[in-house]
């Protein structure tokens, strides 16, 4: 193909080279060659899949490089390595699925003509005047981004080119209604306010009585809800990371190495502690905000108190109910103009007024940390609390080990063998969790999953393999086990009685709202029948589709949705409520203008088409993984510390 090229070579401008550079930087996108420290070299996979897709640690790089500096640049020290981790499984699915576009492309039968490739290269590498830049600068710019020659470049380019077609072809699948562009036009412009009340249950809980037969008949009525599962109960002989926490010794020895190699951790900024009054310019001019803030000076050194003050003339709405105290920061929290002054004062100082973005402050450092290596003395418990918890997990699972061992002398397993056991090692305690089921709370325990588990796949008269749990090791026996069974009245009397009486409470309020609702037909204002109610009102503000109503929690989002189908003036309600029943009048309404929707119509379909195309190409391509048996080598993930997750 170069020699296509070669007879069209020019002199190369000044801009011509600004050309190669920007095609570098984007184009390639800062490919970068292979990390040799790879296991294998940049030839050995990353991950595979059927039908021959191999992604080579070389064409992760590739694909890493770029995230890893994208992330670095919006992140900054909060760059981690875990983070890190994250964007090597971005980057190795990022190649499979390339990979997997390009055997879709090719199962439909696309291709890329030599000609459209000639053409796209040549549009990457030409002059000012169209013309191709020359053989030499072209193999040298393939170089420098980890393409050995033109013919892997080129390659490179017709495969893209073919993606990019695959692409096209299921962008011009997708289709969008006129119905779906008014939808998301309504979704987006209408709006509704509401006015509303909420009555609580328990308003109602004097006006409650459970009698006998009402629990008898719920009883009877209620055979499968109230049926008890297996349950189980087990004593377990417990290594017990308490006990055994006071028998582990940490070296000064090696609390020293653990600070000096750990420095960094235990190095602080210098920080200053400061409050503040802040007086806005969006609504005055700097004069009157200036003169606002000497006025409050004078106040302050004139005997009153700095809080008061601030609380009383601050426009800052997150320090002003503490007195304009923002605590203490390090240097880079705060616009450079109050940082420099924050920094520069004296403790007790009056500094100001000082211009920033915001406004004009008044500001005084009420206390100051020096910056630097903390002394050990002042580290030593949070050192030896990290050392001893990491020592505590490894002794605790030795020490569960030598249990097992001295286990496996007794013949027959009984409740006064495990006490002698218990009884012989100071670090293990016997312990009796009494009847649970597989899902409930353990006894003693908690919620242990591998408790559990253990617990319902034993055999009587057997002992289980060492299990973790939270407090350290467990080794367990089943004493008894309790088939499922439906409970006597009396079991579950207190739990029926508070059912039926949370249930009768909420009847009623549903009731009061109801009546209230009929009032308010009749022609009653919403205020009277808050007021009869003895509960307030709340008034919204405008909100559309995707708004919020916090105060009725999950229900919010049904008030707005029926809100927005309603007129104004209208009622609506019951609706319920956590602990209570919501009624609700729409105060506002704001309709979708027909011509407004005609000017934005052809820009809504993009949209649509956007998102659709999005949806189907992951989908496509999350079925493919799963068709295609994704696997990520050992190599691969010896490199990343997170559990790889499906597309």
């Amino acid at each position: 193909m170069l020699k296509l090229f070669r007879d069209n070579l020019k002199s190369l401008s000044i801009v011509l080279w600004f050309v190669i550079a920007v095609f570098v930087l984007l184009v390639f996108a800062e490919v970068g060659v292979f990390t040799p420290s790879a296991v294998g070299g940049p030839n050995a996979p990353a991950a595979t899949a059927d039908e021959g897709i191999s992604v080579t640690f070389a064409e992760y790089e590739r694909a890493y490089r770029p995230l890893e500096s994208s992330y670095r640049q919006r992140f900054g020290d909060q760059f981690t390595p875990q983070l890190a981790d994250q964007i090597k499984l971005q980057a190795v699915n990022q190649a499979l699925d390339f990979k997997i576009l390009l055997l879709e492309a090719r199962k439909l039968g696309l291709q890329v003509s030599d000609e459209e490739l000639r053409e796209t290269v040549l549009g990457y590498f030409q002059d000012e005047n169209g013309n191709f830049v020359g053989e030499e600068l072209y193999r040298r710019a393939l170089r420098s981004n980890g393409f050995a020659t033109p013919a892997d470049f080129e390659e490179f380019v017709r495969e893209d080119l073919l993606r990019q077609k695959l692409v096209d072809v299921m962008r011009s699948s997708v289709f969008v209604s006129s119905e779906e562009i008014e939808d998301l036009f309504r979704t987006r412009t209408e709006q509704a306010k509401v006015r509303y009340l909420r009555v609580r249950d328990s308003q109602f809980a004097d006006q409650v009585e459970i009698s006998q037969s009402d629990l008898e008949n719920y009883y009877q009525e209620h055979t499968a809800e109230l049926q008890l599962p297996e349950q189980r109960s087990v004593n377990y002989l417990l290594v017990d990371k308490v006990q055994l926490r006071d028998q582990i010794e940490i070296p000064q020895e090696e609390i020293q190495a653990y600070y000096d190699d750990n420095r960094d951790s235990f190095s602080t900024e210098e920080q200053v502690r400061a409050r503040h009054i802040l007086v806005r310019t969006e609504d005055r001019s700097a004069e009157e905000a200036r003169a606002l803030l000497e006025d409050a000076r004078r106040r302050i050194e004139g005997g009153e108190d700095f809080g008061a003050v601030a609380r009383e003339v601050s426009e800052d709405p997150g320090s002003r109910d503490n007195g304009g105290d923002l605590r203490f920061f390090a240097r880079g929290r705060m616009v450079p103009e109050f940082e420099e002054a924050a920094f520069s004062a004296e403790p007790n100082q009056l500094v100001g007024p000082i211009q920033s973005p915001f406004g004009f402050h008044l500001l005084e450092v009420t206390d100051r940390r020096e910056g630097g290596l903390r002394p050990l003395e002042e580290v030593l418990p949070q050192i030896r609390t990290r050392l001893l918890a990491d020592r505590l997990d490894t002794v605790a699972e030795e020490r569960a080990g030598e249990l097992v061992a001295r286990l496996k002398d007794i013949e027959a397993p009984t409740v006064d063998a495990l006490r002698e056991v218990a009884d012989e090692l100071d670090y293990v305690t016997l312990n009796n969790a009494a009847a649970f089921g597989r899902q409930g709370l353990i006894p003693g325990v908690g919620r242990s999953a591998e408790f559990s588990d253990a617990a319902f796949s034993l055999e009587p008269g057997v002992l289980s393999d060492p299990v973790q749990v939270p407090r350290g090791w467990a080794v367990m026996m089943v004493e008894e086990i309790q088939e499922p069974r439906m409970p006597e009245l009396a079991e579950v009397e207190n739990q029926i009685r508070q059912e039926l009486r949370l249930e009768r409470q909420h009847e009623l309020a549903t009731e009061r709202i109801e009546a209230a609702k009929s009032s308010l037909a009749a022609g009653e204002s919403f205020e009277t029948v808050a007021s009869e109610l003895g509960v307030e009102t709340r008034e919204s503000e405008l909100f559309n589709a995707s708004g919020t109503l916090p105060d009725l929690g999950p229900a919010g989002s049904k008030v707005i949705g029926e809100a927005l189908q309603m007129d104004e003036g209208a009622v609506g309600g019951p609706v319920d409520v956590p602990q209570g029943v919501a009624l609700y009048v729409v105060t506002e309404r704001v309709r979708m203008d027909p011509s407004e929707l005609e000017g934005q119509r052809e820009q809504l379909r993009e949209q649509l088409e956007n998102e659709k195309f999005r949806r189907l190409l992951t989908a496509t391509l999350a079925q493919r993984h799963r068709d295609l048996n994704v696997e990520y080598t050992k190599s691969f993930l010896d490199r990343v510390e997170v559990e790889p997750q499906g597309i």
